[in-house]
């Protein structure tokens, strides 16, 4: 979602530069930032990247643990299956098929769960991370400001304030906080 806004606002950022004519284009002032890259080695980040791991960790646990369950139940009725009576075969078959469907919806939730986490915690982090490339962009009164993946082919490194806004953000999260 972040990199769509970017990519509007440097159209519309462009585009008011070209309307205002060369003069302005010409003072007009850029700069690039890796935005991935502030959030995958800031503190913040790493912060969030290990919350996610620990409870990604706690699911998998508990959904080996119930395919486990199940595949015990399923060994089990293939070894007793001739000795098993109609009725008792039945009853088994009917445990195990609701073990495989529970196992089958905790694992639904389990992804949905990750995928709503990561995506809460991103939002998070990127806030973060904004208001601290903001600072960057009214200390330097950048007119325009280009995130590097969102489709910027060449830029000169001077223009690249990525470790700027790193900086700050570590400064201003130490120990993801």
């Amino acid at each position: 979602m972040s990199g769509k806004v970017l990519r509007i606002l440097a159209v519309l950022l462009a585009a008011a530069g070209l309307a205002a004519g060369s003069s302005f284009a010409e003072g007009l002032k850029v700069a690039v930032i890796d935005v991935n890259k502030v959030m995958n080695e800031s503190e913040v980040g790493k912060a969030a990247r290990k919350k996610m791991e620990a409870r990604y960790e706690e699911l998998r646990k508990k959904v080996d643990a119930r395919n486990e369950e199940a595949r015990k139940m399923k060994e089990e009725l293939d070894k007793q299956k001739i000795l098993l009576g109609k009725e008792k075969l039945k009853e088994r078959e009917d445990a195990l098929s609701a073990k495989v469907a529970e196992l089958r919806q905790l694992t639904q939730e389990a992804e949905k769960e990750m995928q709503d986490r990561q995506g809460e915690l991103t939002r998070e982090v990127l806030k973060i991370v904004g208001g601290h490339w903001e600072k960057v962009v009214e200390q330097e009164k950048i007119d325009l400001l280009l995130e590097r993946s969102s489709g910027v082919v060449h830029y000169n490194p001077s223009m690249d304030i990525t470790s700027k806004v790193l900086d700050l953000v570590n400064k201003g999260n130490p120990g993801g906080k």
